[in-house]
């Protein structure tokens, strides 16, 4: 039976799983192996004064998602949702032909392929295997506009860390190498849809906050339709 090892958003550790995360558990019930692959899943200060910054917790994530892939006797697909799919598609792009997965399944991904002059916050990024990721409309986090200034948010914090004197030095010149090597942001300000970002931003900030990036996944069929294409890919 195939093996779905799946990596939740922010927060997420046993006991404390998302709803969006849960639900597609429950959707897919015995049809295949589920397993939860637990890593920080946070976000520097935002989650805890002291905890690692977002990029190290999906470095980690990498991490704890190859081992449990390695434990895996027959075939793999994973997944994840929010920053849980950040690390499911860093992983799919790290490892090698031998240990590719049979696909990458997400939820709210942050690195969502482009699409109607949209795309993940973080920017789309491409993986050597089948991809089936799902966006809910208007969700900031995996269907933003690429003329959108919120996209430096996701550049300049995936680093953000305050949890010692080293951390929070370590952040200043991971932003100043940022700014300074313009290779490395989202040059989100030369897209003809910016001036039009730059009014919506507020209102898509607000989507974070409301059910964009949560419940509307539940609510509009959204995770019944990956655990269709998770069942397909599966058989």
């Amino acid at each position: 039976m195939t093996m779905l090892l799946w990596c939740d958003g922010t927060w997420s550790r046993p006991g404390a799983r998302s709803a969006v995360s849960e639900s597609l558990r429950r959707t897919l019930g015995d049809r295949l192996s589920w397993r939860y692959v637990d890593y920080p899943a946070s976000f520097g200060p935002a989650t805890a004064t002291g905890d690692l910054a977002y990029a190290e917790s999906v470095a980690v994530g990498v991490h704890e998602l190859a081992d449990a892939a390695r434990d895996v006797d027959g075939p793999v697909i994973v997944g994840g949702y929010s920053q849980g799919a950040a690390v499911a598609v860093a992983y799919a792009r790290l490892v090698g032909s031998d240990d590719r997965p049979l696909a990458v399944a997400t939820l709210g991904d942050p690195h969502h392929p482009v699409h109607l002059g949209r795309s993940g916050i973080a920017g789309a990024l491409s993986v050597p295997c089948r991809r089936m990721s799902v966006y809910a409309p208007g969700d900031p986090i995996a269907d933003l506009p690429l003329g959108s200034p919120l996209r430096s948010l996701a550049d300049l914090g995936a680093w953000m860390s305050v949890r010692d004197l080293a951390a929070a030095r370590q952040w200043g010149e991971d932003v100043l190498r940022d700014v300074l090597d313009a290779r490395r942001m989202q040059q989100w300000w030369r897209n003809p849809a910016a001036f039009a970002g730059l009014l919506s931003a507020a209102g898509y900030a607000r989507g974070y906050l409301g059910t964009a990036h949560t419940t509307d996944y539940i609510t509009g069929g959204h995770v019944g339709r990956l655990a269709c294409m998770i069942e397909e890919a599966a058989a």
